[in-house]
């Protein structure tokens, strides 16, 4: 139940006492019925059982070193329990590896791109304590939470700028007299970025600036090397 290696190796040291006693019995009894080679044939079934045993425990102490996974059904359980979690569209990249009786588990999710830092960062905490809950030989769980499926390359976004270089390049894009009232929300997806801005009620009221300012956004986005859409909302501001 505890999986404890130390546990498991004085179990079998005691029944390797027992097995041994028997064989040994069973060699001296056949020696005195008249066949003297059962003592030497008892000491070579003895002596294979401590070899045996010895190499089952070498081998599997070494596998711990060397930070063996778990198998594939456990595996396969513990992705199961992630893409169940509410929120998680899909669990990839799992890594394995013992530590004593217990594993260690790294793990990607994707959630939606649209929902919060947050809210991701909830929803990776709750992949994290339904893993712990449904498999106790899982000691901890990392989580990485993806907007993507970041083992799809046409995702990857090599040379995506910072967000003060993205500020910058938004801001000159807006022009002179728009007032952001809030951070803009820049969502990387795909190769491009999507730019979520919230603007005065004052700028949002003047239809003739908004409708210029939407014209000129639109003809620069055809040629822009980082946003790819810029949406423009009305916040109250405070």
């Amino acid at each position: 139940r505890l999986r404890s290696p130390m546990l498991v190796a004085n179990a079998w040291h005691a029944r390797a006492d027992a097995l041994s006693s028997l064989v040994v019995a069973a060699g001296i009894g056949g020696a005195l019925a008249g066949f003297s080679f059962a003592d030497a044939a008892a000491a070579i079934v003895v002596g294979a059982m401590i070899v045996r045993t010895g190499v089952q425990f070498a081998w599997e102490a070494l596998r711990e070193l060397i930070d063996t996974g778990l198998s594939e059904d456990e595996v396969k359980a513990i992705r199961t329990t992630l893409n169940n979690t509410p929120g998680v569209i899909n669990a990839h990249e799992i890594r394995t590896r013992r530590m004593g009786h217990k594993a260690l588990v790294d793990v990607h999710v994707q959630v939606s791109p649209r929902i919060s830092v947050s809210e991701g960062h909830l929803i990776s905490e709750f992949a994290r304590s339904r893993v712990l809950k449904a498999h106790p030989e899982v000691l901890d769980v990392l989580v990485h939470v993806d907007a993507e499926d970041d083992m799809d390359p046409s995702t990857h976004f090599r040379h995506a700028p910072d967000r003060q270089t993205l500020l910058a390049h938004l801001s000159d894009l807006l022009g002179p007299g728009v007032l952001l009232l809030d951070e803009p929300v820049f969502h990387y997806l795909g190769q491009k970025v999507e730019a979520e801005v919230s603007l005065s009620p004052e700028v949002m009221a003047d239809q003739a600036f908004l409708h210029a300012l939407r014209n000129r956004i639109a003809k620069a986005l055809e040629a822009d090397p980082w946003l790819s859409s810029v949406s423009l909302n009305c916040r109250v501001a405070p």
